[in-house]
């Protein structure tokens, strides 16, 4: 009896401390990673590590990202970056000082402001 509770217990530890690492992989998976990107600029990243960085405001820029990756718009308050699909439609937008995952796959160009 004291042998079966003593094996009850080794293995309802060790599914524990398999639930904790697989909830910490998923919880570090879902914040954002620290992407430098210089004031004044909106950077993107894919896994890849191909990234953009662009700053001049009223011009769309090819980017040539896919699959996920993250952004960070650093630019001055009140200034909004968006992105666009392909066919030139306006797919999203993030306000300055944010990170963000996304999924660069349908993602085409990007303007800073």
């Amino acid at each position: 009896m004291i042998l079966g509770r003593k094996l009850n217990l080794a293995l309802t530890a060790s599914f524990l401390a398999i639930g904790a690492t697989i909830g910490a992989a998923q919880m570090s998976e879902a914040a954002p990673a620290n992407l430098s990107c210089a004031y004044g600029h909106f950077c993107g990243v894919d896994d890849l590590g191909n990234r953009f960085d662009v700053s001049k405001c009223g011009v769309r820029v090819p980017i040539g990202l896919s699959g996920p990756g993250e952004m960070f718009n650093n630019q001055t308050p009140g200034t909004y970056a968006n992105w666009y699909y392909a066919n030139g439609n306006w797919a999203g937008t993030i306000a300055p000082g944010a990170h963000s995952y996304i999924d660069w796959t349908p993602i085409w160009y990007v303007q800073p402001c």
